[in-house]
């Protein structure tokens, strides 16, 4: 399992994935971070 990162200030988001199997786009989510709070979208093993 892999935890996903905000692109912008690098807080880890209580969100996880496996490597292997996960798939997404178009799935957009807010960092939780105290000072950062931007949308930003995952995108995982798109082809």
């Amino acid at each position: 399992m892999i935890k996903v990162k905000c692109p912008f200030c690098g807080y880890e988001m209580p969100i996880k994935y496996d490597k292997d199997i996960a798939e997404a786009k178009g799935l957009f989510v807010k960092c939780k971070g105290r000072n950062c709070k931007k949308e930003f979208e995952i995108k995982i093993n798109v082809k």
